[in-house]
């Protein structure tokens, strides 16, 4: 593509990509040239009317009007990616809508404007929130992002399952908004089914008006690089709620819960954790994490003592041995849309980013260095793009998966939005990603789903893998691995996850074997193992890890590290001798295991 001119393909029914009629937009030297095709029965003769808007939901004014199936704006100016556009015809219908961000993000990735209509933005957010409220085991996938802006007149905003918030500054404080909140799915205000959605890159601000910000979740829904001054609250008024995870956060205000089972958070600072809240119920565990002068540390000690008197159950470690923050995408001073590979840290506290700058890191151009992968893609498609050298970027949506992703160049970032999720074809028996033995490769958002029969969901290195990573770990971040719940037809997965290289860093995974919803059930859902971990210097941060048929973890490799484990062992057991381990001489099995050969392990 030439520098400077851009080029793509819309439908004439909407901002999807995917129907029938094509239209072509493309910016060059100070001028936008539209290009669409009319309803079959239309003669190219009749008149149109072209409007425009700064932003998907603003004001949209006309700009002209013309015949034919072609028009040139002569007045942007700026960034052409600012522009969106509506053709309607003679009788005043829509019969095409253009612009440059919805060719590139496809249908389920929506982009909002400082321009935007702020109850329109509400509306469409909470709308689909309202839709999907009980929708735990949809197909559905959202993603919604905001450009650098002040969005707090939109007012609070809900977040749905499948659903991600992001803001698209370089900083968090770059995006406004006045609250978020994810309400209970259950009866009296129970959040412990709240799973699957996510947040990061922005603040939450209006600390002076009412409402706390209630990110009341349980597994598979982090909360990242967020700048809040509201109270965050961690249940939903007092409600059950099952454990999540929090990474990279700047809390200007109390951050807590009163009735969490318990919560990881690493790398944050928090400012007021006084009297608000307890610390949960039964394991609030901080890591690396910077605590105000305000924040009394009896709430948040270490000590079995201090505890015993009625705070609840705290772990408290000090530094982050090693780390590199999840990668995220933002708007580069040039109005391009980049991606942000934060540095990596070693034996750090506090966050990677301040006031004034992102952290050290890498910057790639979304439409250079990636691609852009939408509803539809191929993994044949996506595989040989990986060999071509290029980055994934995985738009929301379903991706059924016919070979698995194979990653063989070091360095390279694969990251999901919205719940992205990888689905095994019948045919594929082997795996949904495989990443050989290299340097640097990041992995990061996605849904990886059992169906059918896999050997396993993802494995990282080959076996017998040895190389030294040290200096240049894989990273894996919020992925989440899932084994029934969804599909009625019996599914079956050995090792949802196997850890083959060493100093691997895990940052966040929820690995389930379904203890409810479709096709669950002893011999309907089956899985040995969540994870198995033959690396050496492997370092897991917030393992969630539950219902598998034999070991949970199993451990092989030296120097490994897991900072905070949450496990479930399986409900559905149909009887002892069916949940035996050691060849059968012993009742159950551990969730937590170490091979016998291990000499050092923490």
């Amino acid at each position: 593509m030439k520098k400077g001119l851009f080029v793509l393909w819309l439908s004439i029914f909407g901002w999807q990509t995917n129907a029938q009629q094509p239209a072509r937009i493309e910016a060059q030297s100070g001028k936008i040239v539209l290009n669409f095709v009319e309803e079959a029965t239309k003669s190219t003769t009749q008149p149109f009317i072209v409007q425009r808007a700064k932003g998907r939901l603003g004001n949209y004014e006309t700009i002209g009007t013309g015949t034919g199936t072609s028009y040139t704006d002569h007045t942007a100016a700026g960034n052409p990616y600012d522009y969106y556009y509506k053709i309607i015809d003679a009788q005043g219908r829509v019969i095409s809508r253009i612009a440059l961000d919805t060719e590139l993000f496809g249908p389920n990735l929506f982009i909002f404007s400082p321009d935007d209509n702020k109850s329109a933005i509400a509306d469409e957010i909470n709308s689909t929130h309202d839709a999907m409220f009980s929708e735990q085991f949809s197909l559905n996938r959202y993603a919604y992002f905001f450009k650098p802006g002040d969005y707090t007149a939109a007012g609070k905003l809900k977040v749905s399952y499948y659903m991600h918030i992001g803001g698209l500054g370089s900083l968090p404080t770059d995006v406004k908004l006045s609250n978020i909140e994810t309400p209970a799915t259950l009866s009296n205000n129970n959040a412990t089914c709240t799973f699957w959605r996510s947040a990061e890159n922005f603040s939450v601000v209006n600390a002076g008006s009412s409402g706390n910000f209630f990110w009341s979740v349980s597994q598979a829904a982090p909360l990242r690089r967020v700048y809040s001054e509201r109270n965050t609250q961690y249940d939903y008024n007092g409600g059950n709620a099952s454990g999540g995870f929090t990474a990279d956060c700047y809390f200007n205000a109390s951050m807590g819960s009163h009735s969490q089972q318990q919560w990881y958070t690493r790398n944050s600072y928090i400012e007021n954790g006084s009297n608000a809240f307890s610390a949960g119920g039964w394991n609030f565990c901080y890591q690396g994490v910077e605590f105000g002068s305000r924040v009394n540390m009896n709430n948040h000690s270490d000590n079995w003592t201090d505890n015993a008197k009625g705070w609840g159950n705290v772990s408290r470690v000090e530094l982050t041995p090693v780390i590199r923050e999840k990668p995220f995408l933002f708007v580069g001073e040039d109005g391009k849309y980049k991606v942000f590979r934060p540095a990596l840290r070693k034996d750090v506290k506090g966050i990677s980013w301040s006031e004034t700058g992102m952290g050290a890191g890498a910057v790639y151009d979304l439409e250079t260095d990636f691609y852009v992968v939408k509803p539809g893609t191929t993994a044949a498609t996506m595989n040989g793009q990986l060999e071509a050298g290029k980055h994934l970027f995985i738009t929301p949506g379903q991706y059924i998966l016919s070979e698995p992703l194979h990653i063989t160049h070091p360095n390279t970032i694969v990251l999901g939005t919205g719940y992205a999720t990888l689905v095994p074809t019948n045919n594929n028996n082997q795996s949904l990603i495989r990443v050989d033995d290299v340097d640097g490769v990041t992995v990061a958002g996605l849904l990886l789903e059992s169906r059918y029969s896999t050997q396993t969901l993802m494995e990282v290195g080959e076996t017998g893998a040895c190389k030294n990573h040290s200096e240049n770990p894989v990273l894996l971040a919020d992925l989440v691995f899932r084994i029934g719940g969804v599909y009625n037809e019996n599914v079956s997965t050995e090792v949802a996850l196997i850890i083959n290289s060493s100093d691997v860093i895990g940052d966040h995974f929820w690995i389930w074997r379904a203890d409810h919803g479709t096709g669950v059930g002893w011999n309907r859902n089956v899985a040995k193992n969540g994870l198995i971990v033959n690396g050496h210097y492997v370092t897991l941060y917030g393992l969630f890890n539950e219902h598998f048929q034999e070991y949970g973890t199993i451990w092989k490799g030296e120097k490994g590290r897991t900072y905070f484990y949450q496990n479930e062992t399986p409900y559905d057991v149909p009887n002892q001798s069916a949940y035996m381990s050691h060849d059968g001489a012993v009742e159950w099995y551990g969730q937590y295991k170490l091979d016998d050969q291990v000499q050092y392990h923490e």
